[in-house]
């Protein structure tokens, strides 16, 4: 049954108020990255990972995305789009408001609109066989780019058993990708319960259920989380890797 996800849902509803200074006043995934905005980039990589349906959750200038995007059928995909007025508060809230668009769904693909992963992580994701959720994670921590900004897990015999940024003990980092279904959902409404708001809150709860399993996207693999002005010159210095990502899973 998981085999059948098909659908991501990308979360582009922030302000990216971090990178405000190099990028004036519009959405961050419109940003450019070796000439595409970097949300084509991601968009590419979900087409060549196995996913035909995506979902964008906006806010924050919703209507530049919407006209820079389309329908998606250029991109090879249909794209739909869910409105989040609360996009101020923490991002949660962006996945909550899209429950309806993956009604009846047996899973979906959570990613976010300013992370660089590469296709065959989508892949390796969509495709698991477990039956819990998944989080992608790098367990190699040399390969990742300011470590002190992510968000950190911690595995006990390759499980997760804890989530968070401020974490002190921690053998992995949460990579921003994410295969959900209907548990997310009750996740996240015993979270907000809490006045937790946050996508980590929900995952929190899936841990604590038992109901989150996760996948390593490799070692050495090439992923950013462009949310600050070093981030994003990073990713400029490095997208060929992900160009050749790109070209090795065509073949």
């Amino acid at each position: 049954m998981r085999n059948e996800c098909r659908r991501a849902v990308i979360l582009a509803a922030g302000a990216g108020t971090r990178v405000r200074k190099i990028n004036a006043d519009r959405p961050k995934c419109l940003m450019d990255l070796d000439g595409k905005p970097i949300i084509e980039w991601i968009l590419k990589c979900v087409k060549l990972g196995g996913i035909t349906r995506v979902t964008m959750v906006t806010g924050f200038k919703a209507a530049a995305i919407r006209t820079a995007l389309g329908d998606g059928r250029r991109y090879g995909l249909d794209i739909s789009y869910v409105n989040n007025p609360q996009w101020r508060k923490p991002n949660g809230i962006s996945l909550y408001s899209a429950r309806k668009a993956v009604r009846g769904e047996p899973a979906f693909l959570v990613l976010m609109s300013d992370h660089i992963l590469p296709p065959a992580a989508v892949e390796r994701v969509r495709k698991s066989k477990s039956r819990r959720c998944i989080l992608a994670v790098d367990t190699d921590l040399d390969n990742v780019f300011d470590i002190r900004d992510a968000t950190k897990v911690r595995l006990a015999g390759g499980k997760p058993e804890a989530i968070g940024k401020k974490l002190r003990r921690y053998n992995a980092v949460d990579c921003g990708l994410f295969r959900f279904d209907e548990r997310m959902f009750a996740a996240l409404d015993r979270a907000f319960r809490r006045r937790e708001y946050s996508l980590t809150g929900g995952v929190k709860r899936l841990i604590g259920n038992d109901d989150l399993d996760v996948v390593p996207i490799g070692k050495g693999a090439f992923w950013i989380d462009i949310d600050t002005p070093r981030n994003y010159r990073h990713a400029r210095e490095n997208i060929g890797k992900l160009v050749r990502a790109l070209a090795g899973k065509k073949r």
